[in-house]
């Protein structure tokens, strides 16, 4: 099964540059782990922020260095998180 991991977060202006060193440490050890990363910039806006988390299987980002790094993130700027589970259809 995969999962999706979506955070929302306002990033200040003046700690930008530690958010994107902080964004590339997650996704440096995220990608270690066969874990797929990706940040958009809400569309106008310089300061928030849409991050994407996509893995297979079980939970894996509530311990270790993943861990750490999101909560990193979560230290220069708490924003809201959802994780959802794909949804296998059958027709």
């Amino acid at each position: 099964m995969r999962r999706v991991r979506i955070t929302r977060r306002r990033i200040p202006l003046d700690r930008s540059d530690a958010y994107h060193a902080a964004w590339r440490d997650l996704r440096g050890l995220a990608g270690d782990r066969g874990v797929r990363a990706w940040l958009f910039r809400r569309a106008g806006r310089d300061d928030w922020f849409v991050e994407f988390l996509e893995w297979s299987g079980a939970p894996l980002l509530d311990r270790g260095p993943v861990h750490d790094a999101l909560a990193a993130l979560d230290e220069l700027a708490p924003g809201r998180t959802e994780e959802c589970e794909e949804v296998e259809t059958t027709e």
